[in-house]
């Protein structure tokens, strides 16, 4: 039997709190909605994007959302699968992008997601930060 702490923490991130917080998630990204995106994470969350430091306080975290939602405004998006083993979650999903140089492009992105106490405690998103560079350079 699991001791009564460990057993209310498996309770608490079920695979449907965990469907919740990512269904307000992606709701936020597709609203380009950085404010709504941050209040999901919980306070000492880390936050970042592959090959970048990751933003380990709130105001960072809030900041580094900020950019990359201004940097890359999605306008379009499909998700290909969710796959929820709590406390993680790992989401593929396809956006189109408009960057702030007005240009537009595809690609695919990866979210590694855990959660704990029913907020984001590290999300980690990957894409081809190549493809990311040429699209976001100057016209």
């Amino acid at each position: 039997m699991l001791p009564a702490r460990v057993h209310e923490r498996l309770a608490m991130d079920t695979r449907a709190s965990i469907e919740v917080i990512l269904d307000k998630a992606y709701a936020a990204r597709q609203g380009n909605d950085a404010e709504n995106a941050a209040a999901l994470f919980a306070d000492d969350a880390r936050f970042g994007a592959n090959g970048a430091p990751h933003a380990e306080r709130r105001a960072e975290r809030l900041e580094a959302l900020k950019g990359l939602f201004a940097e890359f405004a999605v306008i379009g998006f499909r998700e290909h699968c969710r796959v929820i083993d709590p406390p993680r979650a790992v989401v593929h999903w396809r956006g189109k992008f408009r960057a702030r140089n007005g240009r537009e492009g595809e690609t695919d992105i990866l979210d590694l997601i855990e959660v704990r106490d029913g907020r984001i405690a590290s999300l980690t998103t990957f894409f081809d930060t190549s493809y990311a560079a040429n699209l976001a350079a100057p016209s």
